[in-house]
């Protein structure tokens, strides 16, 4: 696959990712978008809720596949995971990379899965701040165009990476632009 290609599947994954709101979600566009990506076969996963969840449907859960590459990540004191297995070659360094750009987004959207969509939508500040990150602008820029200081910007995209149950500003960006269903 090209670099490009490469650049393309990855962001794919996080638009899918960020449009996240049950496991059924991830079945559909997250588990095919990060097998495509890493050349996976099987997937078998642990939810932040210890749901087991297997990808494709009928895969058993790929143990007895070989090699695996293995993602873990944290959040609030519970644990989630990510295992990747294909019998034909193992997972070189650029496989592993890939899976590691992926990894805050994975954990955006395996959150979700399991406990749902944040509570609170973004304040007015909030979604002006957002929506400048999205078209790529810097907080010094943000905090110009809006006459704030940049502590301020900030602290306006810290709230919103609550609100938005994500933590960082492509995943804010992404989930601004897929709203809510």
């Amino acid at each position: 696959m090209t670099a490009e290609r490469v650049l393309t599947a990855a962001l794919d994954l996080a638009a899918a990712s960020a449009a996240v709101r049950t496991c059924a979600d991830l079945d559909r566009a997250v588990w095919p978008g990060l097998a495509a990506l890493v050349g996976g076969a099987t997937l078998a996963a642990t939810g932040f809720d210890g749901r087991p969840m297997c990808w494709p449907p009928d895969a058993v859960d790929g143990a007895g596949a070989r090699p695996r590459a293995v993602l873990a990540v944290r959040r609030r004191g519970a644990e989630a995971s990510v295992a990747l297995s294909r019998a034909d070659r193992d997972f070189t360094d650029r496989d592993v990379a890939l899976l590691h750009l992926v990894r805050p987004h994975l954990a955006d959207a395996l959150w979700r899965a399991a406990y749902g969509p944040p509570a609170r939508p973004l304040t007015a500040r909030e979604q002006a701040v957002v929506a400048r990150v999205a078209r790529g602008a810097t907080d010094a820029a943000i905090a110009h165009e809006l006459g704030i200081s940049r502590r301020t910007v900030g602290k306006h995209l810290e709230n919103a990476y609550a609100a938005l149950g994500v933590h960082d500003r492509t995943s804010a960006a992404l989930r601004l632009a897929v709203p809510p269903a």
